[in-house]
């Protein structure tokens, strides 16, 4: 199982900032959650996400219009039927912030002068804060420190926020000591300034007492943006995949790879990719990434890359398009002998642009005729699921061309059925013959890469070339189209595939490298609603489910038969709520009185939960071990919005598929219903809020008369 939570953060080799997390995964390839890590303060709040700038507008001077503007963007519908309170859109551009806390220079003990070696720092905006992992890098002959790590905030008023950063190393029995603060930076001037070029936004910031008045050793330097981001932005992917041969490519990779900036993310696939590297480079792994920069250019970051045994996977994003990257995360998986042998499985990075979630996976399955079932398997070992709004699944998927009858326990092939396969595809005959290709059957039948897409694929089989020729196979194999990329998306998420070709001019290999470009377009959503709805009155959307029933469902427990129940995630509901079980049953009927939640919704406008899912999945209870997985799916939220907008008791039915291991093992269906009104789980949150004030406060006010008595002062 591969679970990206181990990931690190962006453009950075050290640990990603130490934030609490619920109990539930984070992205996990078998688990089911949007959720990036979050440290929560007061109401939970997601990492990076918080309130627009905005105030209330008194009802009455609009109430003459049916829809009237407010100068920060929010529409007011007077119309609307809900029985609460009139409809609220938030039309207004997220304000975001991103910190690259770059180096640290002379951080010194204060008694001792001596360097700090393992500082760590707290940035904060507003009620939303970040602590970093020590830095455990080096301090070179000048005092300086590495430190590269970057994070990203939602601003709630960009008027008043302010940036606070400070520097601390570990004292005592776990004390904290603080070696000093920076001056607090005002977003507004920092929204003015918004400098392209990052060299002149890299500064020094001198380091303070809290006060801000006496001058402490040391400073920080930083990379600081502030923006105001754009509501949607079509952007251009290019996906790269390409069996090496563990061979050391060609210093001209043109043919294949972007030769100017005209995209934004470049997601380059590797596989078989372990050769000796020049003098100048320790390992493979960086002769690769060296030879990739080189032909993409300077404007081209590392956003990650991860990397296998032989199989290497890394995402660059263009120099502008920085400030729209966080949530990073990377994982791995074998798949070979055991699951342990890293020869063949699987690569993972994941992460957000904007608010659209992103995923791409490099793959290499298992090789030679007569394994389909294997390859299949192999992929049912790394279940991707609708965790992303996209998933872009590249790399040497092995499906060759089953004709059924030329199958055997040797991999070389008969001389005719070689012959004649090579025949037609110098005859440009490849739409007949791809209707032997494996994985496209595989596909249709449900067994693999289910509701993935494909592009049309018009060039010739990419394996088995002789090595130093630009069209010629190897007679050892039969040719194939092994190299592939596919794409899923979630509803409403749409994919343009804009090129689907190989690059015959790269020779060095037994494969030739596969290209495909895509267009899409990603949101940036406001965080939350900015009338202050989501404390007046305890009010809040909630998600309320008439009906609710699953069929088709696997049979876990001996006897055939399963204890399910299902579990309502995601980054839009305030925690995770659950239903009850149902007993020995594969068709579980949920009673709405009795055993279905009420989910409580994060304080979001109707804009954003038109763009939002449920996330949702369905356990097998067990007593004594683990609840075994019956199934994941999404729900779209945009369902519910839209019966909300038809009448206050209009309910939006749904019918989904559950998948387990990425293959459909059951539906789940049912009708629910948005409202509005008071939050008695905040309610609850509140009390039990204000029970231990009052405790501490009567706690504190005993140990005060203890204290005068002692004193004698009583």
């Amino acid at each position: 199982m591969v679970d990206i939570r181990r990931s690190e953060s962006l453009f950075q080799e050290q640990e990603e900032p130490s934030t609490k997390t619920s109990k539930n995964p984070i992205v996990r390839f078998q688990s089911f959650s949007f959720l990036g890590k979050s440290k929560q303060k007061k109401a939970p709040v997601e990492i990076g996400n918080a309130h627009a700038p905005g105030d209330p507008i008194d009802p009455e001077q609009s109430r003459h219009s049916p829809l009237a503007e407010s100068g920060d963007g929010i529409s007011y519908s007077l119309e609307s039927t809900s029985l609460i309170e009139p409809e609220v859109r938030d039309t207004s551009r997220s304000c975001r912030v991103t910190v690259v806390i770059l180096q640290a220079k002379d951080l010194k003990k204060h008694m001792l002068g001596t360097y700090v070696k393992d500082p760590y720092f707290k940035i904060r905006i507003e009620d939303i804060s970040f602590k970093t992992s020590q830095v455990k890098s080096s301090i070179d002959k000048d005092g300086v420190l590495q430190v590269n790590q970057r994070f990203m905030f939602n601003v709630k008023d960009s008027k008043t926020a302010e940036l606070h950063v400070e520097v601390f190393e570990r004292g005592m029995l776990g004390s904290e000591v603080s070696l000093g603060a920076c001056l607090e930076l005002h977003i507004a001037k920092l929204l003015e300034q918004n400098l392209d070029e990052k060299d002149e936004r890299a500064k020094w910031y001198e380091l303070f007492l809290k006060d801000g008045k006496k001058k402490m050793p040391g400073k920080v330097m930083m990379d600081i943006v502030a923006y105001i981001a754009e509501p949607e932005q079509t952007i251009n992917v290019f996906v790269g995949t390409w069996n090496v041969g563990n061979t050391r490519p060609p210093a001209d990779l043109s043919s294949w790879l972007p030769t100017n900036s005209f995209y934004e993310i470049v997601a380059i696939g590797a596989q078989e990719c372990e050769y000796q590297p020049e003098a100048s480079f320790s390992e493979c792994g960086k002769d690769w990434l060296h030879s990739l920069r080189s032909q993409l250019g300077p404007r081209y970051k590392i956003l990650k890359a991860t990397s296998r045994g032989q199989m290497r996977l890394a995402v660059f994003v263009r120099d502008n398009e920085e400030k729209a990257i966080c949530e990073v995360y990377k994982d791995s998986e074998a798949t070979g002998v055991g699951h342990v042998m890293a020869n063949k499985g699987g690569l993972c990075i994941a992460f957000k642009f904007w608010d659209t979630r992103l995923c791409f996976v490099n793959s290499h399955f298992a090789a030679h005729v007569g394994q389909c079932s294997a390859r299949n398997g192999n992929y049912r070992g790394m279940d991707i699921l609708s965790q992303f709004h996209h998933v872009f699944w590249l790399g040497d998927l092995n499906y060759r061309l089953d004709f059924g009858g030329i199958e055997g326990k040797s991999t070389t092939p008969p001389k005719e059925p070689w012959l004649n396969v090579v025949k037609m595809i110098k005859a440009g005959n490849l739409k007949e013959l791809l209707q032997y290709d494996e994985l496209a059957k595989e596909i249709k039948a449900s067994r693999v890469l289910y509701k993935f897409e494909e592009g049309e694929i018009t060039f010739a089989p990419t394996f088995k070339m002789q090595k130093g020729s630009l069209n010629t196979y190897s007679e050892k194999r039969l040719p194939a189209w092994c190299d592939r990329i596919l794409w899923r998306s979630v509803e409403d998420c749409n994919v343009k595939l804009l090129s689907y070709n190989s690059s015959p001019a790269i020779m060095t290999s037994d494969h030739k490298p596969v290209a495909a470009t895509f267009s899409l377009v990603t949101y940036s959503l406001p965080s939350f609603t900015t009338l202050g709805l989501a404390t007046e009155n305890d009010q809040r959307w909630h998600i309320r489910f008439t009906s609710l029933q699953a069929k088709q469902l696997r049979a876990s427990d001996i006897g055939g038969s399963s204890d399910p129940y299902v579990l309502f995630m995601g980054p839009n509901v305030i925690r995770e709520f659950r239903t009850k079980v149902k007993h020995k049953t594969l068709t579980p009927v949920w009673d709405p009185q009795k055993d279905l939640p009420t989910l409580v919704l994060k304080p979001f406008p109707l804009q954003r939960l038109e763009k939002e899912y449920l996330m949702v999945r369905v356990l097998d209870f067990d007593y004594t071990s683990a609840d075994d997985s019956l199934g994941f799916t999404v729900i779209p939220i945009s369902l519910a919005v839209a019966a909300f907008r038809k009448g206050p008791q209009e309910t939006a039915y749904f019918s989904v598929e559950l998948l387990r291991h990425g293959l459909p093992t059951g539906t789940l269906e049912g009708e629910m219903i948005l409202t509005r009104e008071k939050s008695f789980a905040k309610r609850r949150v509140d009390f039990a809020n204000k029970l231990v004030k009052k405790t501490i406060a009567a706690r504190n006010s005993f140990k005060n008369v203890i204290l005068l008595k002692e004193y004698g002062c009583g």
